[in-house]
Protein backbone atom coordinates (compact mmCIF):
# COMPACT_ATOMS: atom_id res chain seq x y z
CA UNK A 1 0.00 0.00 0.00
CA UNK A 2 1.34 3.41 -0.92
CA UNK A 3 2.26 5.75 1.93
CA UNK A 4 -0.54 8.21 1.17
CA UNK A 5 -3.12 5.42 1.33
CA UNK A 6 -1.79 4.41 4.74
CA UNK A 7 -1.86 8.02 5.89
CA UNK A 8 -5.44 8.46 4.66
CA UNK A 9 -6.40 5.33 6.61
CA UNK A 10 -5.00 7.04 9.73
CA UNK A 11 -6.96 10.20 8.90
CA UNK A 12 -10.20 8.19 8.76
CA UNK A 13 -9.61 7.07 12.36
CA UNK A 14 -9.61 10.67 13.61
CA UNK A 15 -13.05 12.03 14.48
CA UNK A 16 -13.97 15.34 12.87
CA UNK A 17 -15.62 18.37 14.44
CA UNK A 18 -16.35 22.01 13.68
CA UNK A 19 -13.91 24.71 14.73
CA UNK A 20 -14.66 28.30 15.68
CA UNK A 21 -14.81 30.20 12.37
CA UNK A 22 -11.69 32.30 11.82
CA UNK A 23 -9.74 30.68 14.65
CA UNK A 24 -6.13 29.68 14.07
CA UNK A 25 -5.13 29.36 17.75
CA UNK A 26 -3.92 25.79 17.27
CA UNK A 27 -1.78 26.58 14.21
CA UNK A 28 1.97 26.48 14.57
CA UNK A 29 5.02 24.76 13.10
CA UNK A 30 3.94 21.47 11.57
CA UNK A 31 5.55 18.34 10.20
CA UNK A 32 4.50 16.61 7.01
CA UNK A 33 5.42 13.19 5.73
CA UNK A 34 6.85 13.31 2.22
CA UNK A 35 3.60 11.84 0.91
CA UNK A 36 1.57 14.60 2.61
CA UNK A 37 3.96 17.30 1.41
CA UNK A 38 3.69 16.01 -2.17
CA UNK A 39 -0.06 16.72 -2.10
CA UNK A 40 0.48 20.40 -1.26
CA UNK A 41 0.74 22.40 -4.46
CA UNK A 42 1.73 25.76 -2.93
CA UNK A 43 4.94 24.93 -1.05
CA UNK A 44 5.65 27.45 1.72
CA UNK A 45 8.42 27.38 4.28
CA UNK A 46 7.89 28.62 7.82
CA UNK A 47 9.79 31.78 8.66
CA UNK A 48 8.54 31.95 12.25
CA UNK A 49 6.67 29.80 14.75
CA UNK A 50 3.48 30.44 12.79
CA UNK A 51 2.17 28.01 10.20
CA UNK A 52 2.76 29.43 6.71
CA UNK A 53 -0.65 28.07 5.65
CA UNK A 54 -2.62 29.85 8.39
CA UNK A 55 -3.62 33.14 6.83
CA UNK A 56 -6.54 35.52 7.33
CA UNK A 57 -8.18 33.26 9.90
CA UNK A 58 -8.24 30.10 7.82
CA UNK A 59 -6.11 27.19 6.70
CA UNK A 60 -5.09 27.51 3.06
CA UNK A 61 -4.53 23.76 2.80
CA UNK A 62 -7.38 22.49 4.97
CA UNK A 63 -8.21 19.51 2.75
CA UNK A 64 -4.50 18.56 2.54
CA UNK A 65 -3.60 19.42 6.15
CA UNK A 66 -1.26 16.90 7.77
CA UNK A 67 -1.90 14.37 10.50
CA UNK A 68 -1.14 16.57 13.53
CA UNK A 69 -3.55 19.26 12.33
CA UNK A 70 -6.28 16.65 12.04
CA UNK A 71 -5.48 15.21 15.46
CA UNK A 72 -5.59 18.55 17.28
CA UNK A 73 -8.82 18.86 19.28
CA UNK A 74 -9.84 15.26 18.55
CA UNK A 75 -7.66 13.54 21.15
CA UNK A 76 -8.02 13.10 24.89
CA UNK A 77 -4.67 14.77 25.51
CA UNK A 78 -4.23 18.13 27.27
CA UNK A 79 -1.55 19.14 24.72
CA UNK A 80 -4.06 18.68 21.89
CA UNK A 81 -7.11 20.32 23.48
CA UNK A 82 -8.86 23.15 21.66
CA UNK A 83 -8.65 26.32 23.78
CA UNK A 84 -12.26 27.11 22.78
CA UNK A 85 -13.67 23.73 23.78
CA UNK A 86 -14.32 22.52 20.24
CA UNK A 87 -14.18 18.75 20.00
CA UNK A 88 -15.89 15.78 18.42
CA UNK A 89 -18.73 14.01 20.17
CA UNK A 90 -16.30 11.27 21.20
CA UNK A 91 -12.59 11.99 21.67
CA UNK A 92 -9.89 9.53 20.71
CA UNK A 93 -8.63 7.80 23.83
CA UNK A 94 -5.07 8.49 24.94
CA UNK A 95 -4.15 4.91 24.02
CA UNK A 96 -5.64 5.17 20.52
CA UNK A 97 -4.01 8.57 20.00
CA UNK A 98 -0.67 6.98 20.89
CA UNK A 99 -1.24 4.08 18.50
CA UNK A 100 -2.14 6.39 15.61
CA UNK A 101 0.81 8.67 16.36
CA UNK A 102 3.18 5.69 16.49
CA UNK A 103 1.87 4.44 13.14
CA UNK A 104 2.31 7.92 11.64
CA UNK A 105 5.88 8.19 12.95
CA UNK A 106 6.71 4.78 11.47
CA UNK A 107 5.50 6.03 8.10
CA UNK A 108 7.74 9.08 8.46
CA UNK A 109 10.72 6.85 9.29
CA UNK A 110 10.02 4.60 6.30
CA UNK A 111 10.27 7.63 4.02
CA UNK A 112 13.84 8.43 5.09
Amino acid sequence: MKAIKKIRALYREIPTFTCVPGCTDCCGPILFTRAEWARVKDKRMATSLDCPYSLAGKCDIYEQRPFICRLYGAADDPRLTCPHGCRPEKLLTADRTGELTDAYQKLMEMEK
